[in-house]
Order: structure tokens, then sequence, then C-alpha cells
């Protein structure tokens, strides 16, 4: 509520307007008040042919009303991300869970809405933490959900990725994907605007070419780094090629000798590449290739994304090795998060892992998710408010 405002003292001494002009001035305050009134319904109906667009462009079934995007609920909470704020976050039991870094002990919970599948994990955050994107491989779809708790179901998916990297854009509102051999789609997922599309040099997703495992978005979004196989049938040799999306030109990123990458995302500042990696399991001798499906050794890599491909190659050594299924980073860059499959487990399931950007100073925080599928996790990226 506003203060009280002090009235003005009335000086009747003082001189008054002539009728005429007193006429004019209310005159004048009519006209602006019939313009402001204007406004307001133009923009009431412009809002409403948007959400009427939204509804529409994702009409399907009658609960495909909720789809619609929004933005914060107010300019001073998030909504129903407003507990997720400054913590690592995943999905277990139909919910999203959150705990604070500072105090382990402290854990948010909130269910995620119904349309969600119930195996759905957490891939990533949009920059301003108001849309959080899931994949869920069991039902193959991709979600987005909002503060307001409204779903948009962005795209479709397949099988066997088991860990999705961090598919949404900054923006919160776009989402990539190969549609044609060498042609990158950048589609709004609320379906709003025409889909841009860009040609990818060398022509990556083509057919009968090497397969394109997932994306992860440069900060700035204007970047997305492609895990891309040689081989899709035994699944061996993945590099890393950064697509500018402005241009459309490829850069290959020198990486250590390893068999498959499991998950990766960029440093808050876009200048390095969290890379979970491993080898393959051997049996009797033989390498096992194929996509793992169960607990294995992986490491930790962090690739620096601005060394030029045409110098030396980078041969970093892990930061750290165990089990690791994913890993992100803390919002101001200085800590990482990762979900190990190494760390003691009690009945609920692996556990969350947090270590300084180099690997150092590793503390077991979370003991257990509190389920032993595959699952992601992403950190939120506002920070907290004061206690």
């Amino acid at each position: 509520m506003r203060a009280p405002t002090a009235r003005a003292a009335v000086d009747e001494s003082a001189p008054r307007a002539p009728v005429e002009v007193l006429i004019e001035e209310a005159r004048h305050r009519a006209r602006r008040r019939r313009q402001v009134i204007g406004t307001v319904a133009i923009v009431a109906v412009a809002a409403a042919a948007i959400a009427l667009t939204a509804a529409l462009d994702g009409a399907g079934t009658p609960d495909d009303r909720s789809t619609a995007l929004g933005g914060p609920v107010s300019e001073t909470t998030l909504g129903i991300f407003e507990p997720m704020r400054g913590r690592i976050v995943w999905a277990a039991d139909h919910e999203l869970r959150a705990v604070d870094p500072a105090d382990p002990t402290d854990i948010e919970r909130v269910a995620l809405p119904d349309e969600v599948d119930s195996l759905a994990m957490v891939s990533g955050w949009s920059a301003d933490g108001t849309r959080l994107a899931l994949t869920s491989e069991d039902a193959g779809k991709l979600y987005v959900l909002d503060t307001r708790g409204a779903v948009a179901l962005a795209g479709e998916t397949g099988c066997c990725l088991f860990v999705s990297d961090p598919w949404l854009a900054p923006d919160g509102s776009t989402v990539a994907e190969f549609v044609a051999p060498g042609r990158l789609q950048l589609r709004d997922v609320g379906g709003l605007t025409e889909p841009r599309q860009v040609d990818v040099d060398p022509a990556f997703g083509r057919e009968d070419g090497p397969p394109v495992i997932a994306e992860a978005w440069s900060p700035d979004g204007t970047r997305i780094a492609l895990r891309v196989y040689e081989d899709e049938v035994t699944w061996t040799r993945p590099s890393i090629f950064v697509v500018d999306l402005v241009t459309g030109t490829t850069r290959e990123l020198r990486i250590p000798e390893i068999d498959f990458i499991r998950h990766m995302t960029w440093s808050p500042d876009g200048t390095r590449l969290l890379v979970v990696a491993g080898t393959y399991l051997q049996l009797n001798g033989v390498n096992l290739i194929a996509p793992p499906v169960g607990p294995q050794e992986t490491s930790l890599y962090v690739i620096d994304t601005e060394v030029d491909a045409s110098g030396p190659a980078q041969s970093p050594e892990p930061i750290a090795s165990s089990h690791f299924i994913a890993a992100t980073w803390a919002p101001d860059g200085e800590q990482i998060a990762a979900i190990d499959y190494g760390a003691p487990a009690g009945p609920g399931g692996h556990g969350i892992v947090i270590m300084n950007q180099d690997g150092s100073g590793a503390d077991l925080i979370v003991p257990t998710t509190g389920t032993r599928r595959w699952t992601g996790l992403a950190w939120h990226p506002i920070q907290s408010t004061p206690r």
C-alpha cells in the first residue's frame, strides 16, 4: 500500500483560470482517458490472441491448454521455482528435489505436473531460472516447465541416451533439432514463430552419416556443442564439435582418447565444457561397444573451448574419476556438482557430490537421490534469497 501523500493547501487568493480554460483541460483529460482505455483494450485483445494462438498450436487434447509458457510470476518471486533458488535440482519419484549446497540437510521438494512423465529427468535451466527443461526417454518426450507450473511439450526424443544434455536455449523458448542432412532447426517451443534453419558445415545429422547425440547450448545462445560419433553401429570414437549459429560453421574441440561421452554442459562464462566421459567395459578382453546402460567408471574433463583446434592437441587429465552420470556448474563457475553411482548409496539410489572446479575438495552432500534410475541435475542460476 502506498503511503498517504499530503494534500496541498488551497490558496483562496490565488488567481483562478477562466471557465473556458477549465473546460478545455477537462476535454484533454477525457481524451487521454479514452486513449489509455483504448490502449489497454488493444493490449488485452493482443494477449488473448497470443494465448489463443498458443492454445490452438498445441491443440490435440483438452489438457493442452496448459502448454502456454509464461515468465516469472512477479519481479520478486520465481513461482513454483522459488524453493529452487541457488540449489542443485534433480528429479525423483515424480517430483523435483533441490538441495542447498551450503546446508545439505535442507532439501526442498516440488511435485511435477501430472502431464510430465514420472521418469522425466532434469536437463537444464533457462538463463533467468524461469523455465526448466525435462527429458523422458521412457515416454520419448521433451518438456519445458515454467514458473506457473504450466508444461509445454517441446518435442520428441528416442531411446538409449540415458542422460540428456541441456538442450534448451538460454532464452528458455527455443529447441534445436536436426531436420535434414546438414540442417539444424531452431524451433520456438510455443510455436508462435517460424522455425529458423541453420545450414551446418560439415553436414552432421545425415541419415547415412555420423549420428549426432544431443546438444548443449552456450550461455550466450550463439553456439551449440554436439557429440558426434564416428560410427552409429559401434558407437566409437566420439568427437565434440561446436556449431556457430550465426555462420553455421563448426569447429572440432580436441578431447582425450575416450570411448563415449555421457554428458556435457557449458561453464557459465562460455569458455569451457564440462564433459562426463569414459571407456567401454571389457568382457573376455573385448570392448562392449554399445551405449553403456549400467554404472561404470567415468571421469570429469574440463575442455577449453577457446583453444585453436589447429594447434597442439589437448590431453587434459580428468579432474575426477568415479561412476559419474551427469554433472553441472555452479552459477559462478567456482564449483561442480555431479551424480555419482560410485558414491556410497543406501537403498534409495546413487548420490550427489560437490567439488571445486579443479576437482579438489570433493564432498558427498546427498548420499542418495531417491531413485536408482538414470537421472540428470542442474544448478538453479539465480542466487538464493538471504535467510
